[in-house]
């Protein structure tokens, strides 16, 4: 017990949450930080800060339309409301977690333990929707790369590592992507790397009687891939989710526009900071920080110094980190945990696994 808040963990977790602390205190007391604008004479638009708001809940309620497509399709008794509190669970836990990787995971326990939603079945569709995240997320990468070629090797000449940053970005999200490939549409090699790991795990014990856990698993798995077969017989549900996920990157992409605006400036396009928005998540999503605090900031100040002029560059990044990041924590927070009933299913199906 003495020892337990020096595990590992708990360190980490201190640790990102000083950094985090740090980061905020920064970027409100320090020079031209957020303090120093609310003392000034700048006038800020409240009504372009409300827009920045209401882009991220736009990109929230999109989240949830997609998941609400995606299971509704064949669980007819999946409301929306539950897949608003689907997609709030796997924001909250997605933010928290380093390289987002507790979402989804939390997300089938709640699916699963209260919504009667299968293990298979929704660890196949949410993998689907991550699918087309990633599609979505690396065409629009893209293109915003093509439109911009000159802003890239002007800003690279004050940062040279930058262009070999964005490329290690593409190369991550299309690894991402190709991993999750191989294991959705290959039954073979799931099962090998499950077994892999189960071995793994046993002999940490972890897991015990491996092969009735793999038996167990299978029938999971069965249902796994017969749902991502079924997936392409329905292009109506698929353009419904890549026209969602579309506006979803559209809203999200637009908060520091909107943020912009909200200081008087208008002499930059919403095509230009969409594109620096764009880049700022390639550079950041390879951080396996929660949040990829420190980097968001940093690729912040790096693609936006050009738009926030003036000494607003600091209060811009905090309010844009306020809106994306700690603001969806909590507002999502209270809704993303599993009641008691549900947690005791949860817990089960942990040790099943």
């Amino acid at each position: 017990m003495k020892n337990s808040f020096l595990k590992p963990k708990y360190i980490f977790n201190a640790l990102v949450i000083g950094l985090c602390a740090g980061i905020i205190l920064y970027f409100f007391f320090s020079k031209d930080g957020l303090n120093d604008l609310i003392h000034s004479n700048t006038r800020v638009i409240w009504y372009w800060i409300a827009a920045a708001v209401g882009s991220q809940l736009v990109f929230m309620v999109c989240e949830a339309v997609v998941i609400y497509a995606f299971i509704h399709d064949d669980y007819k008794n999946f409301r929306f409301i539950d897949a608003v509190r689907v997609a709030f669970m796997g924001l909250f836990w997605s933010a928290i977690t380093p390289s987002a990787t507790g979402g989804q995971p939390m997300q089938v326990y709640l699916m699963h333990s209260s919504m009667g939603v299968s293990i298979g079945y929704g660890t196949s569709r949410l993998i689907q929707k991550f699918m087309v995240y990633q599609i979505v997320l690396t065409s629009l990468s893209v293109i915003c790369v093509l439109f911009n070629i000159p802003f890239i090797l002007e800003q690279n000449k004050r940062i040279p590592i930058l262009i070999p940053l964005l490329l290690l970005g593409f190369v991550t999200q299309i690894v991402v992507t190709g991993v999750f490939l191989m294991f959705s549409f290959s039954p073979k090699l799931s099962r090998k790397l499950i077994m892999f790991f189960a071995k793994i795990l046993n002999k940490i014990k972890i897991v015990k009687n491996v092969d009735k856990k793999i038996e167990e698993i299978d029938k999971q798995l069965e249902t796994f891939h017969t749902s991502n077969k079924d997936i392409y017989k329905k292009p109506k549900l698929l353009a419904v989710a890549f026209a969602f996920t579309i506006l979803e990157f559209i809203a999200m992409f637009l908060i520091p526009y909107f943020i912009f605006r909200s200081f008087g400036f208008d002499f930059a396009s919403p095509g230009q900071l969409l594109s620096s928005q764009a880049f700022v998540n390639i550079m950041s999503g390879m951080v396996p920080i929660p949040g990829a605090s420190g980097a968001a900031e940093l690729g912040f100040t790096v693609f936006f110094g050009n738009y926030f002029i003036h000494g607003t560059l600091k209060s811009a990044a905090l309010i844009w980190r306020v809106i994306n990041y700690y603001g969806v924590i909590a507002l999502t927070g209270p809704f993303s945990y599993l009641k008691k009933s549900e947690a005791e299913k949860a817990k089960n199906i942990e040790n099943e696994q």
